[in-house]
């Protein structure tokens, strides 16, 4: 008896709660995540029965069945792989006609044969799938390995990068089950090499990017179990069909299940047969309170709510991060490869502390309007116009609009690596957050992390927090930064403020967050259509902008914008705090303030005064 023939299924299924049996059910490692996830929520008490039984079943097949075997008529390499073969040949020999001699380290071409590598790779990949290769199967299940592993016992690697990321003067195209030429091997070599300093090396820069996430988020801690949000509807507006929502609580009513519903496997099914396309669920980036978060918002963890006092952001920081950090220490198995990202560590921090403009960024627009023309640049790439305003494309990326098109300031308007900081400009906070949780999740899934979006949810409550003022405004003047969740619940709506019905609010200014629009957005076309899909008859507008704008940070300066100075040395630029406490005449509050690090800094009450007078306090505020 095999753990994946029928009597295996059988014995699985019948571990589990009789609702949750599927006889159809494809056991893989992340149907085991769903699995537990669900259980944790569903059916509590039984999660460590079904947790050891599992396991039991688990060790009694990697015992007695082999797990899976393969054969050498398995190694044997797919046809398709000589028509890789001759194609990379032949472009080769066109590259070395064309430019007389043969420069491999032309980025062009690297780029190039990297791109033909993975697409044929694709097809093998599919065509292993379809014949269930056991080499395939064992990585597809999550078991063990990755791509690079198939690829160097079924296909090949391509070219190889050498100490310094140049292109070595000749692609692979053999692989480890054939045997490689003399200079193939001597090409690997370099990246194997490579592969090994990268993890002594790596872990540090993994390291250093989960510092930056636990500096931002670890003030967001559990303050209450629910609590008023500023506004009207409050929520996030999330695809039904994103199994994330699992956990979540829904934030207004949806296919007959009332708001505050907890979101669980059967209700997704249920509102997946009654054809509900989108739902708005609680999130921390949409309302909550001013400081810290409500655990409602937050959603179930580990099959309950998590208490008062729980460092949701530091868990969400700990769990992306240990997933990077686990990656890096993997890279020994992997070469450098040239045309993949060398490292997701450069690419990742990127997102985090995007400059200005970087390599392979993408253009986003700085207007509303339509796309008049899309022409060549005689510097390369392509001229994109919106209202006469030229957007600039570089030669490394292709439009992705088309003449004609209307487009919102901030769209992406070409292939290549979004910058978040000018969506948040463009857009506003509460969009910008929506924007960042999904490009965030979806850069890091792209890496192979098994990330939850509910995770990337709470970075990016931390992340995009702060506004700068343009002019004169109770208490603030022009060039003062806060936190957006402080302002929210301070901000009184300005005199000439006007209730009206969205679809009449184009070019408007909200004075009212709404969903998980913030106050300030600017409501265009997008944003009437989203209004009305929820229903929203009514928002409170301004003809005029407000007096401050969103402030997009940097994750290495967020605690350089913290108001508790002995909070600030927890981050980077400690000098430049220090310097500014001092000038300013910065104040520090050890125990009521959710941020530990005053309190730990004493090292006398943390633990007993502290987080216990910090939650009184904003529990004693309301």
């Amino acid at each position: 008896m095999t753990m994946e023939g029928p009597a295996g299924k059988v014995l699985l299924e019948t571990a589990l709660p009789p609702d949750l049996r599927d006889p159809a059910r494809v056991w893989d490692v992340s149907t085991m995540r769903e699995l537990m996830t669900t259980i944790a929520l569903e059916h509590p008490q039984k999660y460590k029965d079904v947790a050891n039984e599992l396991l039991t079943l688990g060790r009694l097949g990697a015992t007695y069945s082999g797990g899976y075997n393969f054969s050498l008529s398995d190694l044997i390499p797919p046809e398709e792989l000589n028509a890789y073969r001759q194609e990379v040949k032949q472009i080769i020999r066109d590259y070395a006609t064309r430019k007389g001699s043969m420069d491999m380290q032309d980025t062009d071409l690297g780029e190039k044969l990297y791109d033909i590598t993975n697409n044929y790779f694709n097809k093998i990949t599919k065509k292993l799938e379809q014949s269930g290769n056991p080499i395939y199967k064992i990585y597809a299940t999550g078991i063990r390995g990755n791509p690079t592993v198939v690829k160097r016992f079924l296909f090949s690697e391509g070219v190889y990068g050498d100490s310094w990321d140049r292109p070595i003067p000749w692609p692979v195209m053999r692989n480890f089950s054939e045997g490689l030429a003399p200079h193939e091997y001597w090409a690997a070599a370099y990246g194997s090499k490579k592969g090994i300093v990268t993890t002594k090396l790596a872990p540090g820069d993994a390291g250093f990017l989960y510092k930056q996430l636990a500096q931002a988020a670890h003030r967001l801690m559990v303050v209450k179990p629910d609590g008023k949000s500023v506004g009207q509807l409050r929520g996030f507006p999330v695809d039904v069909d994103d199994n994330d929502n699992i956990g979540a609580y829904l934030a207004a009513p949806a296919g007959g299940y009332p708001a505050g519903t907890l979101i669980t496997r059967k209700v997704l099914d249920v509102l997946r047969d009654r054809k509900v396309k989108k739902i708005l669920v609680r999130s921390p980036i949409a309302g909550g309170p001013p400081e810290g978060v409500y655990a409602k918002d937050v959603g179930a963890r580990g099959g309950s709510l998590p208490d008062p006092g729980a460092l949701v952001g530091l868990e969400a920081a700990q769990a992306i991060g240990e997933r990077i950090s686990q990656s890096s220490v993997g890279k020994k198995h992997q070469g450098a490869v040239v045309g993949g990202i060398s490292s997701a560590t450069d690419v990742i921090n990127k997102f985090l502390n995007p400059p200005r403009e970087f390599k392979n960024s993408a253009a986003h627009a700085e207007t509303d309007g339509s796309v008049s023309a899309i022409v060549k640049s005689p510097l390369g790439g392509y001229d994109i116009y919106i209202n006469n305003i030229k957007h600039h494309i570089s030669s490394n990326a292709e439009p992705t609009v088309k003449v004609g098109d209307k487009v919102e300031a901030g769209d992406i308007l070409s292939t290549g690596f979004p910058n978040p900081a000018k969506i948040v400009q463009y857009k506003g906070i509460g969009e910008g957050r929506r924007y960042f949780t999904k490009l965030f999740t979806d850069l890091l899934r792209s890496f192979g992390f098994a990330v939850h979006r509910r995770n990337t949810e709470l970075i990016s409550r931390a992340l995009i927090n702060h506004v700068q003022f343009d002019e004169k405004y109770g208490n603030y003047y022009p060039g003062d930064i806060t936190e957006y969740n402080v302002l929210e619940h301070n901000w009184k709506p300005r005199p000439d403020a006007q209730r009206r019905d969205p679809a009449y609010c184009k070019g408007y200014y909200l004075e009212e967050p709404v969903l998980h629009y913030t106050i300030g957005t600017r409501i265009t076309p997008s944003v009437i259509r989203e209004l009305k899909e929820y229903n929203i008859k009514s928002v409170l507008v301004n003809d005029k902008p407000l007096p401050f704008h969103a402030l997009p940070v940097q994750a290495v300066e967020a605690l350089g914008y913290d108001a508790d100075w002995l909070t600030k040395l927890f981050g980077s630029y400690q000098k430049r705090s220090l310097q500014e406490a001092a000038a300013y005449g910065g104040v520090s509050n050890k125990y009521r303030t959710l941020s530990f690090v005053p309190s730990l800094v004493e090292g006398i009450e943390f633990g007993r005064r502290w987080p216990r007078e910090a939650l009184q306090q904003i529990s004693h505020r309301g």
